[in-house]
């Protein structure tokens, strides 16, 4: 479904996730102060605006009411977050989503009214520990409410097939795609399938259960 997006401060993190939602089909609006940083994004989304969301005239002339979801990208400059938060959630804002560095900034904005506070770097930095930490699992990440994983299959569980294993019954596991080596990845239709050490599969479900049964 499309939706239509403010996107207000373009550093690095607003102006990426400019562009991602305008070319995943969304109308987007993106917003910076900044004359250049405006004109290099213009030609790559719905509009893009010259203008201060820290001042409330400013902020009322975008009738941010239009737009299902506001982001505030301005992170470093926490001052001015805090007044465009307030700007646009006196404006009736539908949506506030926020960008904090720390976690002391993320409570603050969620109590002054944000609907939601992301910290990226954290998130990120969580995401590789936990890569780095697993050898089996090479990459997970949240997924409407479960997790899908890319694994190797252990040795502990080299030589079964997939019916035998049951990972599904037993710890609520759906694997996805299998590649063997030197072969294609390839959907998993056949449960008989075997298993050996090394093949690399994409799984989906509960982040502890895909620790607990792979991470071996």
């Amino acid at each position: 479904m499309k939706n239509i997006f403010a996107v207000m401060g373009l550093g690095t993190f607003g102006s990426k996730l400019a562009l991602e939602l305008s070319q995943a089909g969304h109308s987007v609006v993106a917003i910076d102060r900044s004359k250049t940083i405006v004109n290099d994004i213009k030609d790559k989304v719905a509009e893009a605006v010259i203008a201060d969301v820290t001042n409330p005239d400013t902020v009322r002339e975008i009738d941010v009411q239009k737009f299902d979801t506001v982001i505030l990208g301005m992170s470093s400059h926490f001052e001015d977050l805090i007044l465009a938060l307030t700007l646009v959630k006196q404006e009736g804002a539908k949506k506030i989503i926020a960008k904090a560095n720390t976690d002391l900034q993320k409570r603050i904005l969620l109590r002054l009214g944000a609907d939601e506070v992301i910290q990226p770097e954290q998130a990120v930095a969580e995401r590789l520990s936990k890569r780095l930490s697993m050898s089996n699992i090479s990459d997970m990440f949240a997924f409407k409410g479960s997790t899908i994983a890319e694994v190797k299959v252990p040795a502990s569980l080299s030589g079964k097939s997939i019916r035998e294993l049951d990972v599904r019954q037993k710890y609520n596991i759906s694997i996805l795609l299998i590649k063997k080596p030197g072969k294609e990845v390839e959907n998993i239709w056949n449960p008989d399938i075997i298993l050996e050490e090394g093949d690399e599969l994409t799984i989906i479900g509960e982040e502890k259960s895909i620790i607990k049964v792979f991470q071996k």
